[in-house]
């Protein structure tokens, strides 16, 4: 008889009970496909573990070891070498001490992206994903990481260098956008450098307490010589910049139509509306990534009628090939 006195599991019992069958030899954590006890995570349990045990798993092996120079070396997802800029509270603080960032999305491009893929991660910064990536594509994919700040740019190309991706990853030290502006300013919070964001043409020249900015290049994705016949999936964080973005890279969307991962806020300084009736219209349904519940359909006006304000992860993509990565 359980506590409820039903007879019955209840949800924390029930939940318990997964995470055990997950911990036992031979079902998932030391299983056929896994890792001994004292490895590194194996990739595949990635996407495959519970969510609890694998946050488990990676937070006991999460380390860092601080270089000097406000430079420190960390180990995310129990099996990468990242560096990263001790100063950044943002992000960096989570890697070292926790050693992984937003499971939930960290477990779908897991399950999503497939070996011999093209992917394009735009707003890389340190890599986090584009190691993720560049690891599940395989020798015969492709990464392109598309980050704007020359700093960032920097750690990112070494984090890709160091897991030995850089034959297979390719850093573009740039933003993208519509294709009408060659250079732009980029403002960076200090201390919060994932928030960096492009600012626009008729913001003043002074910079604001506690920002620094730094004139970076600005392209459209389809004016780039990328190399790469197709293009599978794409990921975008850009800060705002989403419009201009998905505007300079409408031809290849509507070409290949990538799975397309997008972090969208309807409180941005564009036409939301108008961005999500493009997208509906080359691939006629979306779906918002759920911090709990996975992937769930959802609908423009219900995204732009949202008063939280809150960033939501939108994604697009052919129903099929999006069934399976969207389990909770």
């Amino acid at each position: 008889m359980t506590e409820d006195g039903t007879g019955q599991a209840g949800p924390m019992q029930g939940r318990l009970t997964r995470i055990a069958r997950g911990l036992r030899p031979g079902r998932g954590v030391f299983g056929a496909d896994a890792t001994p006890p004292g490895g590194l995570v194996h990739l595949r349990q990635i996407g495959e573990d519970n969510r609890t045990v694998l946050e488990m798993r990676v937070r006991a092996l999460a380390t860092s070891a601080y270089l000097g120079e406000r430079e420190a070396l960390c180990r995310v997802l129990g099996r990468y070498k990242m560096f990263v800029d001790t100063r950044d509270r943002g992000l960096a603080s989570h890697l070292m001490l926790d050693g992984y960032w937003e499971i939930w999305l960290t477990r779908f491009l897991a399950r999503a992206v497939q070996p011999g893929m093209a992917c394009v991660d735009v707003g890389a910064n340190l890599g986090y994903y584009a190691l993720l990536m560049a690891d599940l594509v395989g020798p015969r994919g492709r990464v392109l990481a598309v980050e704007p700040n020359p700093a960032i740019a920097r750690l990112l190309r070494s984090n890709l260098d160091v897991n030995g991706f850089s034959t297979r990853a390719e850093v573009r030290p740039m933003a993208l956008g519509d294709g009408s502006l060659a250079r732009a300013r980029l403002a960076i919070p200090v201390g919060e450098p994932k928030n960096a964001a492009l600012l626009p043409p008729e913001a003043g020249a002074g910079a604001a307490g506690g920002v620094e900015v730094v004139e970076v290049p600005v392209a459209a994705f389809d004016a780039l010589d990328t190399g790469l016949p197709r293009i599978d999936l794409v990921k975008i964080d850009a800060e705002g910049a989403e419009d201009a973005i998905l505007r300079g890279m409408a031809a290849t969307l509507r070409r290949d139509r990538p799975i397309l991962v997008l972090e969208f806020n309807p409180a941005r300084p564009y036409d939301g509306h108008a961005v999500l009736a493009a997208l509906l219209e080359i691939y006629g349904a979306m779906q918002e990534l759920d911090i709990e519940r996975g992937l769930r359909s959802c609908s423009a006006e219900a995204v732009m009628a949202a008063t939280d304000r809150e960033d939501r992860l939108l994604v697009f993509g052919d129903a099929a090939r999006l069934e399976a990565a969207g389990a909770p």
